[in-house]
């Protein structure tokens, strides 16, 4: 029996796979070997930086490349997933715009954003449904069908008139296919890549910069020179043309093997994890609110013409084409789940000085750092959660499912908002609703960052 043990401990050493695979097998390993990585070193002598590496995937199957043509090709087909999702969702703020001075001018701000709300809560809430999806393969099926719907909402957007007819269609219909579309999209990055993810997925998240940045423009310019359906119908086309890309060269690393159940249970029983996904929801109460309502403010407290303040939103997307890289390559470096809530403070301070703003130069600075901040609040959530994550096969499923409470948060903080501007608070009281909710969400983000420390810190120690 002590051979047994000695030559199991032995093995232990020299694999570091050994452990894994051990554990997958149902037999007992030895905790106790003389190696330490890097990361437990860091540790060990006492600095305060979660791992940003997860455990390797269990044996049998494929290595994470960390790089090469097809890694990369993923990062590209995700740029244009982004570009068509958050990019496009950023963008609302000229719809919001457009329709309380046009066609719906006899409905409050807090009906019209309800629009807006519902597209971001799909958007993150179909999760559910897609991330399961793509662990069983459906990741080319899941982007074409949400792009379909895509499409089709934005073109049934340019002929819509009424109020319901809007709302089911740039609302429910595009949302639909922005999450069919958007969590395949971005955990197909992070399953190809290790040291290097946040990186991968930096500049796959700097799309929606671009996109918040082209979207603006050509429906403002195109508003003005044409009309409003033709502007729409413009927009529907270069979605349809860019998310080609993504249908045709993303493919899933993991297929699966065998049947496998549709939910991941054992997520349920992961404490971080699930504190995790409730904090998102506190944060991203605030989060959406400045974006619909920016262009609006610029309009009616600093004075700025409809068409000048369209570019508010171009100002906010050009903004967090920066943040969007870097907070990713400094949660490389550090942890996304310590990055994430000094980003989510960032933008929380920045909204709380929007209440201050009086001039457009001021607006235009407030804007563009908030906008930089937002980039980073964006794109850290899927990082962070491959971090929280040992199977890489159960990805899809805890992205989505992560996501999910802050869909219902996308969902019901503007049109808080909305009501709370309608009152006499007016913008300040919308701003500092805003601000303080993801303050507070940086607080509980940071409980859960030093739970995740403590966890590792521990299994280090055994």
């Amino acid at each position: 029996m002590a051979t047994m043990e000695t030559d199991h401990s032995k093995r232990a050493v020299e694999d570091p796979n050994a452990e894994q695979m051990g554990a997958k097998r149902g037999e007992a390993t030895d905790t106790n070997t003389p190696s330490m990585s890097a990361e437990e070193e860091k540790f060990s002598n006492g600095q305060d930086v979660p791992p940003a590496t997860p455990a390797a995937p269990p044996s049998g199957l494929p290595k994470q490349p960390n790089g090469g043509l097809n890694a990369w090709l993923q990062v590209l087909g995700g740029f244009f997933v982004y570009f068509n999702t958050w990019g496009l969702i950023i963008t609302f703020g000229v719809f919001q715009s457009y329709y309380q001075n046009h066609l719906l001018s006899h409905y409050s701000s807090s009906q019209i954003s309800w629009i807006g709300t519902i597209q971001s809560f799909l958007l993150v809430e179909i999760g559910i449904i897609s991330g399961p999806l793509y662990d069983h393969g459906h990741l080319r099926l899941l982007i074409a069908v949400g792009a379909f719907f895509l499409v089709l909402g934005i073109m049934m957007t340019s002929l819509a008139k009424e109020y319901y007819s809007i709302f089911l269609s740039l609302g429910v219909c595009t949302g639909l296919g922005m999450g069919l579309v958007f969590f395949p999209g971005i955990t197909a990055i992070s399953t190809y890549f290790t040291t290097k993810r946040g990186l991968a997925n930096g500049i796959a998240a700097s799309g929606s910069a671009l996109g918040a940045v082209i979207y603006p423009i050509v429906l403002r310019e195109l508003i003005t020179q044409v009309s409003f359906p033709w502007a729409v119908r413009a927009v529907g086309f270069i979605v349809l043309a860019t998310l080609l890309v993504p249908i045709f060269i993303m493919k899933p690393l993991f297929l699966p093997t065998g049947k496998r159940q549709v939910t991941d249970k054992t997520m349920f029983k992961d404490r971080v994890y699930v504190l995790f996904a409730i904090t998102n929801f506190i944060g991203w109460l605030g989060v959406q609110i400045p974006l619909f309502y920016a262009a609006l403010f610029a309009e009616y407290v600093i004075g700025r013409s409809q068409d000048n303040a369209f570019y508010m939103l171009a100002i906010m997307g050009a903004g967090s084409f920066p943040g969007r890289l870097l907070a990713p390559l400094a949660g490389d470096r550090f942890s996304p789940l310590l990055v994430y809530p000094v980003v989510m403070a960032l933008a929380g301070i920045l909204t709380l000085a929007w209440i201050g703003v009086t001039t457009y130069g001021g607006l235009v600075v407030v804007a563009l750092l908030y906008g930089f901040a937002y980039g980073g609040v964006v794109s850290l959530p899927p990082p962070a959660v491959a971090v929280l994550t040992t199977d890489m096969r159960t990805l899809g499923t805890r992205i989505g499912a992560a996501f999910s409470l802050a869909g219902v948060s996308a969902l019901v903080g503007p049109p808080i908002a909305g009501a709370i501007e309608g009152g006499s608070s007016g913008f300040k009281g919308l701003f500092a609703f805003s601000g303080a909710m993801m303050v507070a969400g940086s607080l509980c983000l940071c409980y859960v960052g030093y739970l995740h420390h403590q966890e590792v810190k521990r299994n280090s120690r055994v």
